[in-house]
């Protein structure tokens, strides 16, 4: 091939990078992803559950593993925001991508399906996407594993949780979440941006564990709220 089409074709396949804006082959420069922020999950068996400053500051437990990328700080903030306020598709895919690699790529016991975290359908209508939903599309993809979104809905419009206090957290997640019919799994991944409190995800989890008590939920974040800074 001659190298003027050569150049042509590779220059076709080039973008900017999503944090640096420098020319790039991938969504996120080889660079920027060397220096992003990570969480050391071999550390802790692949399990941050097993990470004392992590499992002491999250709400009522009851799943049985926690996968995260990173603290929620720059440039995941970044991304997350973006995907979820501003309409950057695109970000879904860096996340997704990041979450793979960083987590997923070596690993055999893969649960047996996505369940991304519903919004309400009010919410739905303003936004006309859900972020969780659109990270875990791209995440089937490099994956394999089937997404479910039609397993549970969001049957209560809850107000956002960080205005509100431990007590008025529980009240206002109270019958947030019910499921649309059986529950057919045995192991899955239950999927969100970020997780804060864990008090939302603890919510949908116990709707999950009602329907099937010898149910196995890993929660997957692409980022983690720490009350400490990293070691």
């Amino acid at each position: 091939m001659p190298i003027s089409i050569r150049s042509l074709l590779q220059g076709m396949h080039r973008q900017a990078c999503l944090l640096c804006l420098q020319d790039s082959h991938t969504l996120l420069c080889q660079h920027c992803q060397a220096d992003l922020p990570i969480l050391n999950l071999a550390q802790y068996q692949h399990n941050l559950l097993n990470r004392p400053d992590i499992a002491q500051g999250l709400e009522n437990i009851n799943y049985q593993r926690l996968v995260a990328c990173a603290p929620y700080q720059w440039p995941w903030d970044r991304l997350i925001t973006s995907l979820k306020f501003s309409q950057r598709l695109l970000c879904a895919k860096a996340l997704a991508e990041q979450f793979y690699r960083l987590t997923l790529f070596a690993r055999q016991d893969l649960p047996e399906a996505i369940l991304p975290m519903p919004l309400h359908a009010s919410r739905y209508m303003r936004r006309r996407y859900n972020q969780a939903g659109e990270i875990a599309g791209q995440l089937s993809r490099l994956s394999h594993i089937p997404v479910d979104q039609h397993l549970c809905r969001r049957s209560k419009a809850t107000l956002p949780q960080t205005e509100l206090t431990g007590a008025q957290r529980r009240h206002n997640l109270r019958d947030a979440f019910s499921l649309n019919g059986p529950l057919p799994y045995r192991h899955i991944a239950v999927l969100d941006d970020v997780i804060t409190t864990g008090t939302t995800i603890s919510s949908l989890c116990h709707t999950l564990r009602c329907a099937r008590v010898d149910l196995h939920i890993e929660v997957w974040c692409i980022a983690i709220s720490l009350k400490s800074p990293l070691e």
